[in-house]
């Protein structure tokens, strides 16, 4: 990929509590047992609480501080996109009580401060607080299976991870939550339940990286200038962690838990369904060489993770034109096998 260095832009304060590394503040009584709450609420307490305690994380009582924050925030941008067919069950926090939560904790603290002063910061002078502003710490989410959200709390991010790919972690902007469960291909748990990773990351100085032009093999900044990836640096959507900084930029925090209902799981579409490499093979016998290539390369990059389905459709367009498009997608005339995502242009991994 090539890069494009820009000025930085001023630093944004997070949407989210605090920017220091220590936990959010609790009020008092704010932790509420299951014990102590009435019986309309037992049963979803034993639900969520089954999840927190086989995350080996703490169920946040809805007095909770932080929980009304994250709340108000998730509510507010799902609420757009999905209006009220979805319900926020539960928000786990991850409190870094184990020795090796403890040290994941104190090292991100030093990457920040290592980031801090790096880019001009006096961290001994200011504290954690101006050192997380001027490393640029931020939130970003990701859409995480149960199974995989428990390897990451246990061992930490690898390259296996659905929203990774061999150049690093990509996580949704604080102010745009949904869309990385818009991009991801992660299922819902047995009940119907979505999990949302929230993690501090550490930006540092940010780099636009362009989907459009060059490599795809890079998996570290392109100079010792930059610390992270962005889409944009005014209007970022995509916040681009190095597969060599992804486990030490990146805190998991938070977790929250969307049940969605089965019917958006299940539409069906009504016009007519293609996969994509059937697609793009019909497409072969209409375009040169050169467009397929491109068009294949757009499919990879979809693939890894590093652009959007809506994104690979609108590129697909601009290659071939609607109506080439339409012809072959009508020639197929075949609908969506039952539980497929409501598309004219249906993707599969791999």
């Amino acid at each position: 990929m090539d890069y494009i260095k820009t000025e930085e832009t001023p630093v944004n304060h997070l949407h989210f509590p605090t920017t220091e590394l220590n936990h959010y503040e609790e009020q008092e009584g704010s932790t509420k047992s299951c014990e102590s709450r009435s019986n309309d609420e037992f049963s979803d307490c034993d639900q969520t609480s089954s999840i927190a305690n086989e995350l080996g994380l703490m169920e946040l009582h809805k007095d909770n501080k932080a929980y009304k924050l994250i709340y108000r925030h998730c509510q507010s941008n799902l609420t757009s996109h999905l209006g009220d067919q979805f319900q926020i069950v539960s928000i786990l926090k991850n409190e870094f009580k184990t020795p090796l939560g403890q040290a994941k904790l104190k090292a991100f603290q030093i990457y920040t401060e290592s980031v801090a002063k790096k880019n001009g910061g006096c961290c001994e002078c200011s504290g954690n607080k101006a050192a997380a502003e001027t490393a640029r710490v931020k939130y970003g989410g990701c859409s995480v299976e149960k199974e995989e959200l428990k390897t990451i709390l246990m061992y930490g991010f690898s390259h296996e991870k659905q929203f990774s790919n061999n150049n690093g972690l990509s996580f949704s902007p604080n102010n745009a939550p949904f869309q990385c469960m818009i991009d991801s291909s992660s299922s819902c748990d047995e009940d119907g339940t979505r999990f949302l990773l929230l993690s501090r990351i550490i930006m540092g100085k940010s780099e636009v990286v362009s989907p459009h032009q060059g490599s795809s093999t890079q998996s570290y900044p392109s100079s010792t200038e930059f610390d992270s990836g962005v889409d944009s640096l005014t209007s970022p959507k995509k916040y681009i962690i190095w597969s060599t900084h992804m486990n030490t930029h990146v805190l998991p925090e938070f977790v929250v838990c969307i049940k969605t209902p089965p019917i958006l799981k299940t539409k069906k579409p009504k016009s007519p369904w293609i996969s994509f490499p059937v697609l793009i093979n019909s497409i072969s016998k209409f375009v040169n060489p050169s467009q397929i290539r491109l068009i294949q390369k757009h499919y990879k990059e979809h693939q890894d993770r590093r652009i959007s389905r809506p994104e690979l459709i609108q590129r697909l367009r601009s290659i071939t034109g609607d109506r080439l498009l339409v012809k072959i997608i009508k020639s197929f005339g075949q609908k969506a096998p039952e539980g497929s995502r409501p598309m004219n242009v249906q993707s599969r991994r791999g």
